[in-house]
């Protein structure tokens, strides 16, 4: 994004009224352009499963930056949005489900849950049995609380 400072003083007198941006708060990872106030990501691969909110705090000072100058500050909130780069993971490798060979077509054998560290659609799940692993006698759906549904066939 950009940030814009503007300054009262005469911009045809002099440094007075010549403004450079410089960041006082949010490095390394931003950096603003002194000239323009455009600020942008300073390191690659920034992950919001690691940190999603930064303040990143931004200073413009009029003088061309020289010694004397009068300043002003603003904080630029900035919020990572979430990439789908996290695969979802299962708690535990097995699960074990017992199932009475009473039990009608159609009823609930179990539940397994796996976890995805993104966010919102990012993170949604979705369940298949593999061909080859039952699945002419089980299948699988997912409930709202994102747990797979184990169903006999």
């Amino acid at each position: 994004m950009q940030v814009t400072a503007t300054d009262a003083d005469d911009p045809t007198y002099g440094n007075s009224a010549r403004v450079v941006y410089s960041i006082l708060h949010g490095q390394p990872y931003f950096s603003v352009d002194s000239k323009t106030g455009v600020i942008r990501t300073a390191l690659p691969n920034m992950d919001r499963e690691v940190k999603e909110l930064y303040q990143v705090l931004i200073q413009a000072k009029d003088m061309g930056g020289q010694l004397g100058g009068l300043a002003g500050t603003t904080t630029v909130n900035i919020t990572l949005s979430d990439l789908n780069d996290n695969p979802p993971r299962f708690s535990k490798s097995i699960f074990h489900l017992r199932v009475p060979e009473s039990s009608p077509v159609g009823s609930a054998v179990g539940r397994i849950k796996a976890h995805d560290l993104d966010i919102g659609k990012n993170a949604e799940v979705e369940y298949n049995i593999l061909p080859g692993d039952g699945g002419h006698m089980f299948d699988i759906v997912t409930n709202e609380h994102q747990e797979g549904i184990v169903i006999l066939k």
